[in-house]
């Protein structure tokens, strides 16, 4: 039985260029930008947008010039690949266990990084005095009434075949679809928006991510996705390394397509009885394509 907590809520892509990248996706999505994270911004290396898809979130990512100067890990990506799919974020129901059990899999590289975030308030109140530090591997997340609270944290793309991440957020990743509980990447006001526009018109959210490992096959590739996920993911017993999640996504691995590796495919769930807008276009170094409806909840 796949737990309903298990989903993949993000997709992030990098870019050279992150307004004509992010202006492309909103018009082919019909979507919009959330958030932009100004933290990150404050960092000097990278800026980035958030685009709402139903209850998840698509997020490019661009270099800055300091960043092109000191020859960070995304301009050498960038520089090999061009623009492209970067990383998967799937959302799990406790992180203090699957933290260990991602961190054990493949060449047990461990944490690339990882972050806790706690802030007074409620899913919707904004970020103000938000209160981060680094994740220690298999700590809990710290769930407080009054607060929101997020952990994320990342493992190595030989392991997972892209730059993996996990995330639990509190209060509130339990409902779908119209989430509208914390989801710290996003920031905390996208909730507001959910009731009045619960997506675009054009997909209501992902409904499978295409990875292609630059080292392992793909099959070695989903096993330590499975084994890293644990209890509630489980293998597709009809498709060559695939696995599902909740809600009717899945995750998966295939050959490098014309040398490209990382994230090279998105499906999205198209809008019941709306015309399809497309059945598939290349954005950023990946393929999207419009599938049937997500299934009932």
């Amino acid at each position: 039985m796949v737990d309903p907590v298990l989903r993949l809520r993000q997709i992030c892509l990098l870019a050279h260029d992150l307004e004509w990248t992010s202006n492309v996706l909103c018009t082919a999505f019909d979507a919009h930008v959330v958030f932009r994270d100004p933290r990150m911004a404050a960092g000097g290396n990278l800026t980035n947008t958030h685009i709402r898809l139903g209850d998840s979130f698509l997020e490019t990512v661009c270099p800055s010039d300091k960043a092109w100067a000191n020859s960070t890990t995304q301009t050498r990506l960038l520089e090999r690949n061009g623009d492209c799919g970067y990383m998967a974020i799937v959302q799990v129901p406790d992180v203090a266990v699957a933290s260990r059990s991602m961190s054990d899999q493949g060449s047990k590289t461990g944490i690339v990084s990882g972050d806790w975030n706690v802030c007074e308030g409620s899913p919707g109140s904004g970020l103000a005095g938000v209160k981060s530090g680094r994740y220690q591997l298999g700590e809990a997340l710290p769930k407080e009434a009054g607060t929101v609270t997020g952990v994320n944290v990342q493992y190595h793309p030989r392991d997972y075949g892209t730059l993996a991440e996990i995330q639990e957020n509190w209060p509130g990743q339990t409902e779908f679809p119209r989430n509208k509980g914390t989801y710290y990447p996003a920031g905390n006001t996208w909730q507001n928006d959910v009731d009045t526009r619960p997506h675009g018109g054009v997909t209501t959210g992902f409904a499978a991510v295409e990875i292609a490992p630059r080292e392992g096959s793909p099959e070695e590739i989903c096993d330590n996705w499975v084994n890293g996920l644990g209890n509630g993911c489980e293998l597709d017993p009809d498709q060559s390394a695939t696995l599902r999640l909740a809600g009717g996504q899945s995750m998966r691995f295939v050959a490098p397509v014309d040398g490209r590796t990382g994230v090279v495919g998105v499906d999205l769930f198209a809008v019941p009885d709306a015309p399809r807008r497309f059945t598939s276009i290349d954005v950023c170094g990946v393929t999207w394509r419009l599938v049937d409806p997500a299934p009932a909840a």
